[in-house]
């Protein structure tokens, strides 16, 4: 039945773990980073961009429900459609990071379609919203450092998982 379906592709894909990025390989000291994912990932880690405060942990992600600015007006309800709430339009379940260069369309919706993108996205500051996020404002990033910022992102992308012919049959 679909409760049963559902169920068990939920504990399927629970147990597929990615954790053989090269940023895992640099944190385990395995490898390095260059200097332009380097800039990038302090960039990250940084107040500047605020990015790791969403952003955080081993999956990238604090698994709260945020609102980036995305549209002024949301023609998706977000978490409100489950509870409710008037607090909880527009928001969205702040994604993992973990391997993000392989899936794109980016955002609840699919409306940003490449990293660059979505760096400009945060770069611009988002648009204005009643339950936009604080930390969501311009950054005031140069051409360099925002191609620094794509750069780490894509040292999260674990190339092993993708081909693991155990996951793959």
């Amino acid at each position: 039945d679909p409760f049963v379906i559902t169920r068990s592709i939920s504990t399927y894909e629970r147990s597929i773990i990615s954790g053989n990025s090269k940023y895992d390989d640099y944190t385990l000291g395995k490898a390095l980073l260059s200097k332009e994912e380097m800039l990038g990932k302090v960039l990250f880690f940084s107040v500047k961009t605020n990015c790791s405060q969403c952003h955080s942990g081993f999956n990238f992600t604090n698994y709260e429900f945020k609102n980036n600015g995305l549209y002024e007006i949301y023609s998706h309800p977000g978490r409100f459609r489950l509870t409710q709430k008037e607090s909880d339009v527009a928001m969205f379940k702040t994604p993992s990071l973990r391997n993000v260069g392989f899936t794109s369309p980016y955002m609840h919706d699919g409306s940003i379609t490449t990293l660059e993108n979505v760096v400009d996205h945060y770069n611009n500051g988002g648009k204005t919203h009643t339950h936009k996020s604080e930390l969501i404002k311009p950054l005031g990033l140069t051409s360099i450092e925002k191609k620094a910022l794509v750069a780490f992102l894509h040292t999260l992308d674990d190339n092993e998982l993708l081909t693991n012919p155990f996951l793959s049959e």
